[in-house]
């Protein structure tokens, strides 16, 4: 496994990695992933003592924590408003 490339980004060449694997990719504590997947929060695959996790699960479960862009609520936000100004 590769964990820094040319421009010190993470570079993953397994697709199944341990804890520590995680915590560097995602910089959270591992205290904090492994409560996370005792909670069922993260997807993990458990062997014996052994724990690890599918990259592409983590992936999807970083994605689904980030905020929505304050922009297009902005936008949005400025068109309900016209629309309702136009109309009263």
């Amino acid at each position: 496994m590769k964990t820094e490339s040319k421009n010190k980004y993470w570079e993953a060449t397994e697709r199944y990695v341990d804890i520590k694997a995680v915590s560097r990719y995602t910089s959270l504590p591992v205290k904090t992933l492994y409560e996370w997947a005792g909670q069922g929060k993260i997807p993990s695959v458990k062997m014996g003592r052994r724990v690890l996790f599918d990259l592409y699960d983590i992936d999807r479960v970083m994605a689904g924590l980030k905020r929505p862009c304050r922009q297009q609520e902005k936008t949005a936000d400025k068109i309900i408003g016209d629309i309702y100004s136009d109309s009263i």
